[in-house]
């Protein structure tokens, strides 16, 4: 019995044919994870430019004056900021974008400011406010994002609360110019 099964051992050693299926079979899991992962971290990093974008050009707006002078409030900046971040990809606005915009005394008032919506793994998405300030004040605009992990799989890896979603970003502190 034990010489039986030596043969048939060596006999499958020796054997050539279907190696090709066998070594595709091998590789085909960390391929397919490793284009999955590379497709979903691509997604986000698409997502957080657009954001960074959008940031940028809503706080341009609120830095030179053009949305205090024009009466802008905060439901047109919010959408002036939707409209800004779907210019790269089509992401849905209504209740996954969050925007506050503060004003703060000093720089030192700002960065002491250390309002972090994210706790114990749940976006808060409360106490965000609209003040865009006046010529010459220090203003934070933060927008969050919350994005949805589309591959179950990847969740505990990118998700950073609850509920496999991950928040996206972006800050830009400066201070208004001296319009008038």
């Amino acid at each position: 019995m034990f010489s039986r099964t030596r043969a048939k051992l060596r006999a499958f050693r020796r054997a050539r044919e279907g190696i090709a299926a066998l070594e595709f079979a091998i590789v085909v899991l960390p391929f397919f994870l490793l284009t999955i992962g590379l497709a979903e971290i691509s997604m986000i990093g698409f997502a957080q430019t657009s954001l960074d974008y959008a940031v940028s050009e809503t706080a341009r707006g609120i830095r030179t004056g053009e949305a205090q002078m024009g009466g802008l409030d905060e439901d047109q900046i919010q959408q002036r900021l939707c409209d800004q971040v779907n210019n790269f990809v089509v992401l849905s606005c209504d209740g996954n974008l969050f925007l506050d915009v503060s004003r703060f005394d000093s720089f030192v008032d700002a960065d002491n400011d250390n309002q972090e919506p994210i706790e114990g793994g749940e976006f808060e998405d409360t106490g965000f406010g609209y003040d865009p300030g006046a010529p010459s004040d220090i203003v934070v605009v933060r927008a969050y994002y919350r994005w949805e992990i589309m591959t179950p799989l990847f969740e505990p890896v990118f998700e950073n609360v609850s509920g496999g979603e991950r928040i996206l970003v972006s800050t830009m502190m400066f201070r208004n110019e001296p319009y008038q």
